[in-house]
Order: structure tokens, then sequence, then C-alpha cells
């Protein structure tokens, strides 16, 4: 049997699904639902906020960027709605110039940008190689999703005594187990 440190370790280099990201969240928010959208099955010239949000509270955007070598790798961001405004919540706060160039596609970017999304500021997450977080990431941050973003890095930086992924790792891993 490992330590809980190993376990957490471990999780970093596991990649979360939407059924683990749902497993992680379901009965823990309340009145609010979740909606997960793969922007590489969308096939559309352009996203509507129908299919990207519909009625849902929050979303999980799975995008797929493209490293200049050639390399794939899926990251988790969120799309979530707080009193009238939209919020996109990426824990590696990637601008959305640099996201298009990942993602090769600007559909992701007008879009937000026609919907007024406010977009995240701070990088949370350390390294977008730790893939396991970005997924971790995503259900807390929908699990949060009532505090606004700066209520929301507040709270999840407040533990001094972890860095911001393992807290969230932490908290998956309780959710998981739970």
């Amino acid at each position: 049997m490992g330590t809980l440190e190993s376990e957490i370790t471990l999780d970093e280099s596991k990649a979360l699904s939407f059924a683990d990201i749902s497993r992680i969240i379901t009965g823990r928010i309340h009145g609010c639902s979740i909606l997960y959208v793969d922007l590489e099955t969308i096939k559309a010239k352009t996203y509507t906020l129908e299919r990207m949000l519909g009625q849902h509270d929050c979303a999980c955007l799975l995008i797929t960027a493209i490293s200049p070598g050639g390399g794939v790798q899926r990251h988790w961001t969120v799309l979530h709605k707080l009193k009238n405004r939209y919020y996109f919540f990426d824990s590696l706060a990637l601008r959305w110039p640099l996201l298009d160039s990942l993602i090769g596609d600007t559909r992701l970017s007008t879009f937000l940008k026609s919907i007024k999304a406010v977009p995240s500021t701070r990088k949370l997450q350390a390294h977008i190689r730790k893939v396991r977080t970005c997924g971790c990431w995503a259900a807390v941050r929908c699990a949060k999703y009532k505090l606004s973003y700066s209520e929301f890095v507040k709270w999840v930086t407040s533990n001094r005594h972890s860095t911001a992924d393992r807290t969230v790792v932490k908290l998956c891993l309780i959710g998981l187990l739970t």
C-alpha cells in the first residue's frame, strides 16, 4: 500500500475522462448541471451558445492541442455562466492567440469573444505535462462555479501547505474515494 503522496503523484500522470469528472462532482453540486463538449467532434463552421453550454450552468470543454513537434495533447477547460456573464476557465490561462495556435483553429476564441466570456488571467496549473491536473481543475472549477474568478483563485490557493495543483488533485482523489 502506497502513501497519500505517492497516490497523488500517480494521479497527476493519468488523464481524467468526463466520466471521472462527473463522478467526482456528482452529488456535490446542488442545482448545477454540467455538459461535456469535445471540441474535436464539432464540425460546424462556428460554435453556438446552444451547442457549447445550452441550458447548463457549466460545460467541460475538451480541447485538442497540437504541439510544434506534432504531438497531441488533450486539455480540459470550463465554460460557465454566473449572473448573466460567461466565464472561460483555463487552468493554464492561455491567451486567445496562443490557444488558437495550439488548437490550429480560431472558432473557440471567436466564439468566446462573441459572448464576451471573461477569460482566466492567472496560470494555476504548474505545467501542461501533468495531464491529470487539468481534469481536476475542471472538476473543482465546476464544483465552485458560483464563486467569481477572483474568489475561486483566492479559495484554491489559500492552503499554504500545498501547491494549487496538489490541492485540486487531493480534492478530486477524495471525491473519487467517497
